[in-house]
């Protein structure tokens, strides 16, 4: 297998896959920013908040949202907000279709978060041949780009 294609499509880049990362980070973080300073509390708050250390509840809040973020967008992007926007998308490794059932965003989306807060995972995908980080492994999935279908 060409190791830049697969399924007919294109691998995503690894620097596409991070500022697509980057980009859905910085969104979510401002409509959380509008969330805060709507129930009347101050930006200088918020960004304390976000100072305070490390608690356990953490992980099964960005599970949570991962869960409910995948199982919104994968059904209508084929992906996450930053694949969207950098027009890519989640096939499978396996068969190369769309991956785009709720459950299937939910779970991955999941894992990502989680796995997040170790260092590993997340950058696993800086020596991967197919560009995948260790969820990408775990769901047996791609990032490849929309529109390179040969």
């Amino acid at each position: 297998m060409n190791e830049t294609h697969t399924h007919g499509y294109k691998l995503a880049s690894k620097g596409k896959r991070l500022i697509a990362t980057i980009l859905e980070g910085i969104i979510f973080e401002i409509i959380i920013l509008v969330i805060y300073l709507i129930m009347g509390k101050y930006a200088s708050e918020y960004w304390t908040d976000l100072d305070s250390d490390f608690e356990f509840l953490d992980v099964p809040y960005s599970l949570l949202a991962g869960i409910i973020i995948g199982a919104i967008f994968y059904p209508i992007f084929i992906g996450n907000l930053g694949h969207r926007i950098f027009n890519l998308k989640v096939i499978s490794e396996e068969t190369g279709e769309d991956y785009k059932k709720p459950e299937e965003g939910a779970i991955r989306e999941g894992l990502k978060n989680v796995l997040g807060f170790l260092i590993i995972p997340s950058i696993w995908i800086l020596w991967d041949k197919k560009n995948q980080n260790l969820y990408d492994k775990i769901t047996k999935t791609l990032v490849v780009e929309k529109n390179t279908k040969e």
